[in-house]
C-alpha cells in the first residue's frame, strides 16, 4: 500500500480514485458504516455563483472558477445539471442600494424586471429584483 485515504465521502473518494489513476495502491479508511454518509450527505445540491462575497476575494474568485469548471466538468461527462439560477428581491430602498451580488463580480447577474410591486411571496414591496447564474 501506498497510500491511505481517510474517509471516504466525496473528497476522499474522488482523492483516491485519481491517486489510483496515477498508479498508486490505496487504501480508504472510513469510520462510518457506509460511503458518504458524513458531510458529503448533507450537501445542498447547488452549485453557487459567488454573488454574496466581496468582489476580488478569494473566496468570490474560487466559486467562480469553481462554478464554471464544474458546469464544463459535467457537461463532458454527461452529468445532467439544471443552472435554475436565483432571484434576488431587494424590498426596500436600503436593500437596492447595497446590492452586494453586483459588487461581488460574480458575474452573470442582471435585472430581472426590475420594477416595483407586490411580492408574490412573503409581504413587502418589490423594490428591485436581480437574477444571478
Amino acid at each position: 500500500m501506498d497510500v491511505a485515504v481517510i474517509g471516504a465521502g466525496v473528497v476522499g473518494l474522488a482523492l483516491a480514485a485519481e491517486l489510483a489513476r496515477r498508479g498508486h495502491e490505496v487504501v480508504i479508511l472510513e469510520a462510518a458504516g457506509a460511503i458518504g454518509t458524513g458531510t458529503s450527505s448533507r450537501n445542498s445540491e447547488v452549485i453557487h455563483a459567488g454573488i454574496y462575497y466581496p468582489a476580488g476575494s478569494l473566496k468570490a474568485r474560487l466559486c467562480v472558477t469553481g462554478r464554471e469548471a464544474l458546469y464544463a466538468w459535467c457537461a463532458t461527462h454527461g452529468v445532467p445539471t439544471r443552472q435554475v439560477g436565483k432571484l434576488i428581491v431587494a424590498t426596500d430602498e436600503a436593500e437596492a442600494a447595497a446590492n452586494p451580488p453586483r459588487a461581488s463580480g460574480a458575474g452573470g447577474v442582471r435585472a430581472a424586471g426590475a420594477r416595483r410591486g407586490h411580492l408574490s411571496r412573503g409581504r413587502g414591496h418589490r423594490i428591485s429584483r436581480l437574477s444571478s447564474p
